[in-house]
């Protein structure tokens, strides 16, 4: 059962990730969501929070493809990303792949530029990517830990780890990418 939601959990990443649907994903599905979000957020495109987010997505392909085996026209399948991610066994590698995307997520979703993420602005950058805005409420309750209403790196950062190493299905980072 536990590998089984891990599998379940990284396929449902993969399928974010897969911008175009085409069963692959590859660094222009990375560009591609960067570019979603930097849109959906009104984030102008060449300030430096969108140069930083298109920047994070480069370093989340570029480290994913050191985990996860490419094909020979660079992409990724969903049964490659699901089975090598499954087989990771160094967390602070994921760890390393994700924060500088989290951290370049924050900072484009803080209009405010106070270091966090209010519950408008998680709803607005979760919006950009499809998440309907109730469902994007809940997540950030479920993400904010401590309950004071604002998100931290560390936070996001923790949610992320249990998304992608925990076995607990009650995990509150489960559902860092919506239901599962």
């Amino acid at each position: 059962m536990t590998v089984d939601l891990l599998r379940r959990k990284f396929e449902h990443r993969f399928d974010l990730l897969d911008t175009d649907h085409d069963g692959y994903i590859s660094q222009a599905d990375f560009t591609a969501l960067a570019d979603r979000l930097i849109h959906g957020t009104g984030e102008p495109d060449r300030s430096p929070k969108s140069r930083a987010l298109r920047d994070s997505k480069a370093h989340y392909w570029k480290s994913l493809t050191e985990l996860v085996a490419a094909d020979g026209s660079g992409r990724v399948s969903r049964e490659a990303f699901a089975t090598g991610l499954g087989r990771c066994p160094d967390t602070s590698r994921i760890s390393d792949m994700v924060r500088p995307s989290i951290e370049a997520d924050l900072a484009l979703a803080d209009r405010n530029d106070d270091g966090t993420v209010d519950i408008a602005e998680f709803t607005s950058l979760y919006q950009a990517i499809g998440v309907p805005g109730t469902e994007a409420e809940e997540i950030f309750r479920v993400l904010d830990r401590d309950g004071d209403g604002a998100l931290t790196v560390d936070e996001w950062l923790t949610s992320a780890m249990e998304f992608f190493t925990s076995t607990d299905s009650t995990a509150p980072g489960n559902r860092i990418l919506g239901r599962i």
